[in-house]
């Protein structure tokens, strides 16, 4: 420490002290000294608010994702019940179309042709608007559709989809109901009546059940002609609400989806960090969000240690400042206050809520706090045996050797860019962290150590990839589910494009799997599903994909077909490999399936992934409907085949 003392004079006696030679060099160090303690305590409460800030924005975009991953699993679960009910509903209208009035729905739920338990009712409306035939029993031919929305939009002829209505009081079931419908068009083209389907608006948002969103959490099915379908906020359920004020609404219109934060004052005044997704095929929109206070409430906890520690901090700054200034006066002072900084370190450095590890040019750790030695389960003489390089995944080396190389070609860098890498614990374990280094220098510049400043991010890490792979999975069979088969059968179909070659898809439903779940438990069911998996890929290629889209549905995309007629050989080969009974459980009990499947080839049968998956359909029906535990082409293409 430099002595304040002045030097003497030629005599061996100092100068007055309060001649003007001392004031002239006390007082431009005290203003230095005042100076720096002012930009430490700027750049300090700097540093703090950005943290603070930095966190806001992390925890803001952690919600976003975690919400737009929930609004793809909300929006498949809607389109797979609209899928059900499309199905059941072209199903229905062509048995009218056969069989006419003589129509008996009740009978086809009898025979399990029709699930009952999708929707509420299913009824036959005559073209002027009776109802012919219906599964509820209180239905009858005197309660007319006619001035109903979805009756009459289907009278003017139109293109042949679902039609989706908004929340209207059931004549026959007198609840609250959304009507499902679709047109049954005459041979000749006229008018012949609607089938439609009811399902109350409380089962589109049973979802809510299913993810975490928080007491004041928001989910969402609302139409693209602006009005609610259902809505569930908490413990509320609202629907039949205009939907055109709301925010996530007005944003559809320039983006089909998207993530903000919207202020609630729309609905009931409670912020959210929104997620909203525009849906496929259907004139419909999903909307997922959770408050945010309830997404900020950690990170506001952090904040008031943060603004207390900096506060701590000030307060010691302005200490120090003093003490420099009286230690002008007296070196021993100026010992005491060294010795104070040093123990200040020392308790930041073992105390610091993140591990911090002080690491040699040469990757040799020399020094750790007991932060970063409980994350890696080393001690500090363990650790000191060790580089920064054998700690880490062998794949990761390089790219830590460079981060290490470019802090060293710049030293005197503020700062260093965060990197998100692994380390290997003691234990063999995966730790994952996000590591910043910064560079110790000595007064001419040079590096002495670099500082690792590591945070703990294994847990979301874990919930990243968890979220992931529910988005895109089955959660029973692990195998695809529809949104990713359809990708993949996508890009099949782009390859078979390319290169001119065929591609084929399979629909499969196993024959007698009611019965199972009946007679011996939907645990035994689920036993079932997953080695019927399990057989379904061991009788395709590693390129072909099996995915499972809901219920004992299945779907197999086979790539690069050497003949359209290897589409038929694997589907005999599964229907083969779902005859051979199956023993489950822990008595083997043996249980005997089948399977009806139906084929259809790009680009004998279609050109585009939707329409081969619904020939496909058709025709798996068509095997059903000859038998079970038969093959069936798409209608009227076999001959066509080569």
């Amino acid at each position: 420490m430099t002595s304040t003392r002045p030097p003497d004079r030629g005599d061996g006696e100092p100068p007055p002290a309060g001649g003007p030679s001392y004031r002239c060099r006390i007082r431009p160090l005290n203003a230095a000294i005042a100076a720096a303690c002012l930009l430490a305590v700027a750049a300090l409460w700097l540093i703090t608010l950005q943290r603070i800030a930095f966190e806001r924005d992390q925890a803001v975009a952690a919600a976003m994702k975690s919400n737009s991953n929930l609004a793809i699993a909300f929006e498949q679960q809607v389109f797979r019940t609209l899928k059900a009910a499309e199905q059941v509903a072209v199903f229905v209208r062509d048995r009218y179309l056969q069989q006419g009035p003589a129509l008996d729905l009740h009978e086809l739920i009898d025979q399990q042709l029709i699930r009952e338990s999708l929707f509420s009712i299913v009824s036959v409306v005559s073209e002027d608007g009776s109802i012919l035939s219906s599964t509820s029993h209180r239905a009858s031919s005197a309660i007319s559709y006619a001035d109903r929305e979805f009756f009459i939009a289907h009278r003017t002829p139109g293109t042949d989809t679902l039609y989706i209505s908004q929340p209207v009081l059931g004549r026959v079931s007198n609840l609250w109901q959304i009507p499902m419908s679709l047109r049954i068009s005459r041979p000749d083209g006229s008018f012949g009546g609607v089938v439609v389907m009811s399902v109350p608006p409380t089962d589109f948002t049973d979802f809510y059940l299913q993810a975490d969103l928080g007491q004041q959490g928001l989910l969402e099915l609302s139409s693209l002609d602006g009005r609610v379908l259902s809505r569930k906020t908490g413990s509320r359920n609202e629907f039949g609400l205009d939907a055109a004020a709301l925010a996530w609404f007005q944003h559809r219109l320039a983006r089909p989806e998207g993530k903000f934060v919207d202020d609630g004052k729309a609905i009931d005044g409670v912020a959210r960090i929104v997620s909203y997704r525009t849906m496929a095929g259907y004139p419909l929109m999903v909307t997922v969000g959770t408050a945010y206070e309830d997404e900020l409430a950690p990170t506001r906890q952090r904040e008031s240690s943060y603004l207390l520690m900096a506060s701590g901090a000030t307060l010691a700054l302005l200490m120090l400042a003093c003490l420099l200034v009286l230690m002008l006066a007296r070196q021993r002072t100026a010992v005491s206050a060294v010795q104070a900084s040093e123990a200040l370190f020392r308790a930041t450095f073992h105390q610091a809520a993140m591990g911090i590890a002080h690491i040699a040019t040469d990757g040799r750790i020399i020094g750790a706090n007991e932060k970063f030695c409980l994350m890696l389960g080393y001690g500090q003489d363990e650790l000191r045996t060790h580089t920064i390089f054998e700690l880490g995944d062998k794949h990761e080396e390089e790219r830590v050797r460079q981060q290490i190389l470019q802090r060293l070609s710049a030293p005197l860098a503020p700062s260093s860019p965060e990197i998100e890498k692994t380390y290997r614990r003691k234990d063999g374990s995966i730790l994952w962290v996000c590591e910043a280094l910064s560079s110790v220098t000595d007064p001419d510049g040079r590096t002495r150590f670099l500082v690792a400043v590591t945070q703990d991010i294994t847990a979301r890490k874990a919930l990243e990839e968890r979220l992931s792979h529910a988005a895109l999975h089955d959660p029973l069979t692990g195998l695809p589910n529809r949104l990713m088969f359809m990708d993949r059968f996508d890009q099949v179909l782009e390859s078979a494009r390319r290169h001119g070659g065929l591609a084929g898809i399979l629909y499969i439903d196993l024959d007698g799997f009611k019965e199972v779940n009946d007679k011996l438990g939907h645990a035994t069911g689920d036993q079932l599903l997953c080695e019927v998996g399990r057989r379904l890929q061991s009788c395709v290629r590693a390129e072909d994909t099996v995915a499972r889209f809901g219920g004992d549905e299945f779907g197999v995309v086979l790539a690069s077909l050497g003949r359209a007629a290897d589409c038929e050989a694997v589907a005999w080969k599964i229907i083969d490999a779902m005859a051979a009974p199956f023993g489950l459980g822990a008595d083997s009990t043996v249980i005997r399936v089948s399977a009806s499947v139906g084929a259809a080839v790009y680009p004998v049968h279609g050109a585009e992934a939707a329409i081969l998956l619904n020939l496909a359909d058709t025709a798996m029906y068509a095997a059903k409907n000859a038998g079970r535990n038969q093959f069936s082409w798409a209608p009227g293409s076999l001959p066509a085949l080569p």
